[in-house]
């Protein structure tokens, strides 16, 4: 089979090749205290194809639903590389520093996926690479593995090989849960395809799916390590109330105008910001892609992120009575779409916004919202350190 296949792939053009592939640093994190340690190691879900930063890939979305779960920040390494098997998954085992995490995520399959491998070799290589966890884990170091998922949407290939590869598939998910079992240190997760998710594309949503199905799995494993409250969890009523002030120094501006060009960047939009407010006047800390704006007319733009707790997404500003006739909707920067996550100060009091625009309406994407609310997150941290 796996010369058929071979030479189907090389005469047929395949829409994976075209997918963007992440050229960030592989590594993501969750703002938060006391943060746990995740490494992701592995081909396919891990490399992240179909998304342009490992922030909105597996990686990215992890970090965020466990520090979610936690309430604890989280970092995740990623080792990847798309032409990875499980003997190089190994290779790459053997010289990574695993005493430095508290978790380790594997994705196997890639290329094995499409070779028609042995139940005895895939047992073999599967046993391998777990035995060599262990040595160089000490036996302390608990391993997720999640299952091969289906690859209808990633690969083009004529209806009967392509149930021959899923099948393949099917046993090697299956023999790598038995190996799993025998193991206490070993939790195997599989892929539960959706309707909604059927045929599995890679894009961001699917990348959240699959982080939401590892993160209870590790967050339960991890529940050892003791919980302590995260930024902006509750409020200290003894706490100072928000002062400006503290917006004006260079490490604090700096941060936050890296926060700004990062949500621009990984939303696609046409603008961002960074806002902070009290009763008495309004800040714009930093912006981009929209030129000159009043301040009182950002205030009122804004408004709508400093009354509630979570995220506030207009679609469409023409279609919504309080933006309508918004001078940044039918002049200035004509803004269509927002979507804002609120900031709270070391108080509790919501005191600001990490948002995006763009000049067209779009629709948002419900997987990014846990990415705004991490950008949030880092905005809080830069003003609670003053």
């Amino acid at each position: 089979m796996w010369p058929i296949i071979k030479l189907w792939l090389a005469v047929v053009p395949q829409a994976w090749s075209g997918l963007s592939v992440p050229s960030d640093d592989p590594r993501s994190e969750a703002v938060g205290p006391d943060p746990d340690r995740v490494l992701l190691l592995g081909p396919g879900k891990s490399a992240g194809y179909g998304v342009d930063t490992h922030e909105l890939g597996l990686g990215g979305h992890l970090a965020r639903e466990l520090a979610t779960l936690t309430k604890r920040g989280c970092s995740v390494d990623i080792i990847s590389d798309p032409a990875m098997s499980t003997g190089d998954s190994r290779v790459a085992i053997s010289w990574a520093r695993l005493e430095k995490f508290d978790a380790l995520v594997l994705t196997l399959g890639g290329a094995d996926s499409l070779r028609a491998r042995s139940s005895i070799s895939w047992r073999r290589d599967v046993t391998a690479l777990l035995n060599t966890v262990e040595e160089r884990g000490s036996g302390t170091l608990h391993t997720f593995i999640l299952g091969i998922a289906p690859i209808d949407a990633i690969l083009s290939l004529p209806p009967a090989l392509m149930r021959i590869v899923n099948l393949n598939i099917e046993n090697l998910n299956a023999i790598t849960e038995e190996v799993c079992r025998s193991r206490v240190s070993v939790t195997f997760v599989p892929i539960r395809p959706t309707q909604e998710m059927s045929p599995i594309r890679l894009e961001s949503r699917t990348y959240r799916y699959w982080a939401g199905e590892l993160a209870p799995v590790i967050a339960a494993r991890l529940a050892h390590i003791a919980v302590r409250p995260s930024f902006g969890a509750a409020a200290n009523p003894r706490a100072a109330p928000f002062d400006g002030a503290a917006l004006t120094s260079n490490p604090v501006s700096n941060t936050l105008t890296s926060i700004m060009h990062s949500a621009r960047e990984l939303f696609g939009t046409s603008g961002a910001a960074v806002t902070f407010h009290n009763q008495e006047a309004h800040w714009f800390t930093s912006t981009s892609g929209v030129g000159d704006m009043r301040r009182d007319e950002a205030g009122a733009f804004c408004s709508a992120a400093f009354t509630t707790r979570g995220l506030v997404v207009l679609e469409d500003t023409l279609h919504d009575p309080r933006f309508s006739e918004h001078p940044w909707v039918v002049r200035g920067p004509r803004i269509r779409f927002y979507a804002g996550y609120p900031i709270s100060a070391p108080n509790g009091d919501i005191v600001g916004a990490v948002c995006v625009f763009d000049t067209g309406p779009r629709t948002f994407d419900s997987s990014h919202e846990s990415l705004l609310r991490e950008l949030a997150l880092r905005a809080e941290a830069a003003i609670h350190d003053q």
